[in-house]
């Protein structure tokens, strides 16, 4: 049976083919963890960005993934931080599965793929 932290990440990390509705809804640090996975992955398979947008896009990453996993120790106090961490490496794995047949079926010129790159770029220059 899933967990709710399963259910929770896996929900933030399904590889977004509907921006307009995630748009639509509020969104928590656990759900914008999965947008900077998705573009994560994405860039990593698709562009070579500059040391600087890297180092800036790793950095914010490095926050976001602090407060997505605190947020999780919040919503399940009985998983240890080892559990938790399972979880969010479940999920990534099947959010980079999901790109990876994206980009074999389409290519790194689909839509979604380019739109996980613009946000790359975006999610590059926020400034925590």
């Amino acid at each position: 049976m899933k967990s709710l932290v399963i259910k929770t990440f896996l929900a933030a990390c399904c590889f977004t083919f509907a921006p307009v509705a995630i748009a639509q809804q509020q969104l928590d640090i656990v759900q914008i963890l999965g947008q900077f996975v998705q573009a994560n992955i994405a860039a990593s398979r698709c562009s070579k960005p500059d040391q600087k947008t890297l180092s800036n896009f790793l950095s914010n990453f490095k926050i976001v993934s602090l407060r997505a996993t605190e947020e999780l120790k919040k919503q399940n106090p009985g998983r240890s931080d080892e559990q938790i961490v399972e979880v969010l490496t479940q999920g990534t794995k099947a959010v980079e599965k999901a790109i990876d047949d994206a980009i074999r079926s389409n290519g790194c010129s689909d839509q979604r793929i380019q739109d996980l790159l613009k946000r790359f770029e975006m999610q590059s220059t926020l400034q925590f």
